[in-house]
C-alpha cells in the first residue's frame, strides 16, 4: 500500500475513527486502526466490536493495499509532523513508512486481513433527520441512561418509530427522558436499543448542522449510523 495525504485531513479520520479503538482487550489487532486504500479511496477503520466507525478521507492512493497501525502510536506521530502533505507505505510485512517533508518514520503494522470489518448490514429499512436533530436528542436525553452494567437496556436508549415520528427514550430507574422528532418519510413502525456509548462518541463526531443529514438504518441485531463521510455501526 502506498498513499499521499494531507495531514489535516487524515488526521480528522484519525480523530473520528479513535473514538471506536478498544483501550482495554487482550486482541491486540482491536487497538489498532485499519488503513485501506483501493480504488482510489482511502478509509480509516476502527473496531471494539461494540461499536465500529469508518471515515473516508481525501488523498491520493499511490498503490492499493491496507494495514493495522496500533492507534495510540499512529495518532502520536501524526500530530508531531509538519502541516503538510505526508506519505504512508507499508510492505508485505506491513513494515510501514511514514515520509513528511524530510522526516522519516518507521513503524510495525499488522496485517489487514486480520482485522475484524464491519458487519455489512442491509440498508432497506432507514429513517434520515438533521445532524442538528440527532445531536440535540442525543444530549437531552443520555443523561438518564443507566451504568449499571447489569441491565444492559437501560444502559442505552429506546429509539421508537411509530406514527411518522421517532421517539427517544432513556430512564435509570430515577429519572426518564423522552424526545420526540417528526419524520418526513413514512416508514414502518420499529423498536430498538442503541447502545449509550455509540450515542455518546456519535454526539462528538456529528457537525451539528440543520442542513446536514444522518441516514440511520436498522435490523435485528444491528443499526448504522451515516453522515458526511463517516459510517458508525453498532
Amino acid at each position: 500500500m502506498k498513499i499521499s495525504i494531507r495531514k489535516s485531513n487524515l488526521l480528522q479520520g484519525i480523530n473520528i475513527v479513535s473514538k471506536a479503538v478498544s483501550n482495554k482487550t487482550t486482541h491486540p489487532i482491536l487497538s489498532c486502526i485499519l488503513v485501506e486504500a483501493a480504488g482510489g479511496v482511502i478509509k480509516l477503520t476502527a473496531n471494539d466490536m461494540e461499536i465500529g466507525i469508518e471515515s473516508y478521507v481525501d488523498g491520493t492512493v499511490i498503490e492499493d493495499g491496507k494495514v493495522a497501525l496500533e492507534a495510540k502510536l499512529f495518532s502520536d506521530f501524526i500530530r508531531k509532523l509538519p502541516d503538510s502533505d505526508i506519505t504512508i507505505e507499508s510492505d508485505k510485512d506491513s513494515k510501514t513508512l511514514i515520509k513528511c517533508e524530510r522526516l522519516e518514520f518507521n513503524i510495525p503494522g499488522k496485517s489487514g486481513e486480520d482485522f475484524s470489518n464491519l458487519p455489512v448490514v442491509s440498508k432497506d429499512k432507514f429513517i434520515t433527520i438533521s445532524q442538528f436533530a440527532l445531536r440535540e436528542v442525543i444530549n437531552q436525553t443520555i443523561f438518564s441512561i443507566s451504568d449499571n452494567e447489569n441491565n444492559k437496556l437501560m444502559t442505552g436508549e429506546l429509539f421508537e418509530v411509530s406514527n411518522n415520528k421517532l421517539s427517544v427514550v432513556s430512564l435509570d430507574g430515577h429519572r426518564i427522558s423522552i424526545r420526540k422528532v417528526p419524520l418526513k418519510k413514512s416508514v414502518a413502525d420499529r423498536k430498538l436499543v442503541v447502545p449509550g456509548k455509540t450515542l455518546i462518541e456519535i454526539s462528538k463526531i456529528l457537525s451539528g448542522e440543520a442542513e446536514n443529514v444522518v441516514s440511520i438504518s436498522y435490523t435485528k441485531n444491528h443499526i448504522v449510523f451515516e453522515f458526511d463521510n463517516t459510517i458508525v455501526v453498532s
